[in-house]
């Protein structure tokens, strides 16, 4: 498969930004957040009409911009804050040398995927915020690729943007739901942070990424398995995966990390559209004993334990330094853990429930919304578009990726990619 740029290029906001909002401050969260990128591939099935289309989505990201300005500026790293001078977002399309249906349902090798974003590897941090490539594959087909600065967007950002400039481009920019850009005004950086969240080395060669799907049904069954008690699908798949993970450690104590999204969840008055990294990890610790293998049960109760906990002392939070200090001392614990070499470590990131395939550019739904090959140890969690299930992106070294899709629970409770996107892009488009 070739991917062959054809146009680079900057699209600025269709009218200046004001002067008065030329420098956007962060908040102290942003000021801790990794300096990388976060990439999303948004897949359309859907006959594509090129040039008209192109142009369409070209004109429509220049007047989004007007609403989302800081998408157009730069970071300034020794001022903690966006230039929001209309230097524009990176623009780039591309021609993909196979069709769309060919590069789902064979299933090829998901570092291929890292082709369809304007930065493959996302710890090549540079100041823009954000970028766009369009992919027009052959025989039709196009799809969406997104890079996204992380010192300014999580997913509730990153989709939130998304959304926006969707229903510009299918209806206009007055229809457009913008995000609120006020939250440094309520999380100011004035905290100097002892640690930040930390960030990898580049693996991106020497790791592997795999996707699986957990059917509606699948889930269901382990949630039968279970048995009684309140926890969600993420809450669920969170404890499954920690449970393989552990039982591949070997008798190693192991520490579960994932965020924890606090928008409307303060006593502070955070704007539940507000933009930044508006999130904490959450640490969850497994002591290893005799039996190497836990129960499900438990570790579904030691996850919703702390997503209580979290819920319980954020809601109980007043002040913003309050709310930095639980942060810092998350990735003090990361720091201090890693330092020791003796735990092993389980990155999970769960979108479930995100309204990403609302973007809808005036040609449906997205077909597929796809993650990337990533650069560390990790597993994404992402809703399928069909059946309320979820899919599981899981990067790993090759050794442990063969024990994982080995594993007993892993077999038994998940299915092909191929079996989902078959029916994705071939069945129903409802």
């Amino acid at each position: 498969m070739e991917v062959q740029i054809q146009t680079r290029k900057l699209i600025k906001p269709s009218s200046p930004t004001p002067l008065y909002l030329r420098e956007l401050k962060l908040s102290c969260f942003d000021q801790i957040a990794p300096p990388a990128f976060g990439s999303f591939i948004f897949f359309f099935k859907t006959p594509i009409n090129g040039h008209q289309t192109l142009k369409k989505l070209e004109s429509s990201l220049s007047d989004v911009l007007t609403k989302f300005y800081p998408f157009a500026g730069r970071f300034i790293q020794d001022r903690n804050a966006i230039d929001c001078n209309d230097q524009g977002a990176e623009y780039l399309e591309a021609r993909v040398s196979v069709s769309l249906n060919q590069f789902i349902l064979e299933e090829l090798d998901v570092k291929l995927v890292n082709l369809l974003v304007p930065y493959p590897n996302e710890l090549v941090f540079t100041p823009t915020i954000l970028a766009i490539q369009i992919n027009e594959f052959d025989c039709g087909g196009l799809a969406i690729g997104t890079s996204f600065s992380h010192k300014f967007a999580d997913g509730f950002t990153i989709f939130g943007f998304m959304n926006g400039w969707a229903t510009c481009c299918r209806i206009g920019v007055d229809a457009v739901k913008c995000l609120s850009f006020e939250t440094a005004s309520l999380l100011p950086d004035g905290f100097k942070p002892t640690y930040k969240i930390p960030v990898p080395g580049d693996n991106l060669d020497t790791l592997i990424t795999k996707r699986f799907i957990f059917t509606a049904s699948t889930i269901a069954a382990l949630k039968a398995k279970v048995g009684v008690g309140q926890f969600s699908r993420a809450q669920l798949l969170i404890a499954l995966i920690w449970k393989v993970r552990i039982s591949m450690a070997k008798k190693k104590d192991s520490l579960q990390i994932f965020p924890y999204n606090f928008r409307g969840k303060t006593a502070i008055p955070i704007p539940s559209n507000g933009a930044g990294n508006l999130f904490i990890n959450i640490l969850v610790r497994f002591t290893a004993n005799d039996d190497k293998n836990p129960d499900l049960l438990h570790l579904v109760n030691l996850v919703g334990n702390e997503l209580r906990n979290a819920a319980e002392s954020f809601g109980e939070a007043e002040t913003a330094e309050d709310l930095f200090l639980s942060a810092t001392n998350s990735s003090r614990e990361i720091h201090e853990t890693l330092s020791k070499g003796d735990t092993e470590i389980c990155i999970l990131t769960s979108l479930s429930k995100f309204p990403y395939y609302e973007a809808d550019f005036g040609w449906g739904m997205p077909g597929w919304i796809a993650s990337v090959h990533k650069d560390v140890e990790m597993v994404l969690l992402m809703d399928t578009r069909f059946d309320g299930g979820v899919e599981a992106w899981v990067t790993l070294e090759p050794d442990n990726m063969v024990r994982f899709e080995q594993d007993p629970d892993i077999l038994a409770y998940t299915c092909k990619p191929s079996d989902y996107f078959t029916r994705c892009l071939l069945g129903s488009e409802k």
